[in-house]
């Protein structure tokens, strides 16, 4: 086989060093290739949240505005403006998500309605792909546009963990034939399967064995390099002792991330009389760990997880039901987010404040169709809504009132969906470059034929 396409994890595999030996989900990163900054002095942080399912952003961010919202069209799902809260007028957020309302009113939330690409695809598969790979053209390209962001910007050039996500397995938004990066698909399972002096031994014969690697045998020295930085990566990460972190809501003494029944709040009228089912302490375990990367390494730079249950062909509900269920959940872990990462939490820790430094950014593969169907749900539609909290934006409505919504743009495409009119393409390239430091020369390489495109960004970051 040629040195050019014997990729780390397909060498690894064929070793023995396998990802199942370790409990891992995925191959730890080395530094194979070498990039030079493009953008020097870069601090940004960016963490993603994908809605797998496609999310009603109609009522996420509720066009009350628009007289074509209304119970003709959605007559069980109408939510009426006195149950909402209100954004500016036009626009209103499910009272759902009333945990961020103190960052929108604070100027760290932008609600951006109205995101999509010309022609959506409104198949899940293709859909998901398209936001993850960068390029609506090519539904079938199975490379994601935040790794190709990485590679080419050099955020990997020195660090060992530059990217760490969470979820079942590495998103493709982050897949890259160039590099490979850290994915935690279970937190308390993240280590060698072996427990006290059983896991030293281990750790100090794999290091003496990945350290006496050598001589002329081709790909010795990226097998010693591969083996000593998994070693390493896992003695980092259990040196952040995640299960033993539980940072606290300064206002309400609630657990931030609630992972387990008894971190979970007590809450009478709520699932066995807590805030939130357990089949979403996944989710808030994910968020935990991207929170921690981010405070314990400050090279990690891009981090990330998802939920899914967004697929609200029946009975998505109103005020109480599946999708408001999914919002309350997003809405406290992105304002936990906020907390603990402002450095407000009651943490003994202690950590400093990188929230100015910080973006969270939501997204979903579509939105779905303005007229409720038989079923008391909503179908699979076009255009979708965007939350994103941060220190460093201007926060604030965006594609949310009289200027920016035409009257019929909810039936705008094919008399059922609602019209795009922000590309996504064009807010997540003003994030890179205005909040990550990207490289304007690098545009094209991340998001093919950019430049020729003419797209209007939204100016979250202006």
């Amino acid at each position: 086989m040629a040195p050019t396409r014997w990729t780390r994890r397909r060498f690894l595999r064929g070793t023995g060093i396998t990802l199942a030996g370790v409990g891992l989900t995925s191959v730890l990163p080395g530094r194979l290739l070498d990039y030079a900054m493009a953008a020097p002095g870069g601090t940004g942080r960016l963490l993603f949240i994908f809605l797998r399912g496609g999310n009603d952003a109609l009522n996420m961010l509720i066009p009350h505005g628009d007289p074509d919202y209304s119970t003709a069209t959605r007559p069980t799902l109408y939510i009426p403006p006195s149950e909402a809260i209100d954004l500016n007028g036009f626009l209103s957020m499910h009272p759902a998500l009333a945990d961020l309302q103190p960052a929108f009113d604070a100027g760290d939330l932008a609600a951006v309605h109205r995101v999509g690409y010309p022609a959506m695809s409104r198949s899940h598969f293709d859909g998901q792909r398209i936001w993850e790979n960068g390029d609506p053209v090519r539904p079938f390209l199975f490379e994601g546009w935040l790794a190709r962001y990485v590679v080419e910007n050099g955020l990997a050039a020195g660090a060992d963990l530059p990217v760490l996500t969470a979820q079942g397995g590495t998103p493709l938004i982050l897949q890259s034939g160039a590099r490979s990066f850290v994915n935690i698909a279970n937190p308390d399972a993240f280590d060698y399967p072996l427990d006290g002096d059983r896991r030293t031994k281990f750790a100090s014969a794999w290091r003496e064995d990945f350290a006496g690697l050598g001589g002329d045998e081709r790909y010795r020295d990226l097998l010693s390099a591969s083996g000593l930085q998994l070693i390493d990566t896992l003695d980092v990460y259990r040196a952040w002792d995640q299960a033993g972190w539980d940072p606290k809501d300064p206002n309400t003494g609630w657990s931030l991330f609630p992972v387990s029944d008894e971190t979970n709040p007590d809450d009478p009228d709520g699932p066995n009389g807590k805030k939130f089912p357990p089949d979403v302490y996944p989710f808030f375990g994910a968020l935990k760990i991207c929170a921690l990367s981010l405070l314990e390494s400050p090279e990690t730079r891009v981090t990330g997880t998802e939920i899914g249950g967004f697929d609200t062909h029946d009975g998505q509900g109103t005020l109480d039901g599946a999708q408001p269920g999914l919002l309350a959940v997003l809405g406290y872990g992105i304002a936990s987010l906020r907390t603990v990462l402002s450095g407000a939490a009651l943490d003994n820790r202690g950590y400093a404040s990188i929230w100015s430094d910080t973006a969270v950014i939501t997204m979903s593969e579509f939105g779905r169709t303005s007229h409720e169907n038989a079923s008391l749900g909503t179908d699979h539609g076009q255009a979708t809504g965007v939350l994103l909290a941060g220190g460093g934006l201007s926060g604030g409505v965006y594609n949310g009132d009289a200027s920016t919504w035409e009257p019929g743009v909810m039936f705008g495409v094919e008399g059922r969906d609602l019209l795009h009119r922000t590309d996504y393409r064009a807010l997540f390239w003003e994030l890179l470059r205005d909040h990550m430091g990207a490289d304007p020369a690098t545009v094209d390489a991340i998001f093919p034929g950019y430049s020729s495109l003419g797209l209007d960004e939204p100016g979250v970051f202006g």
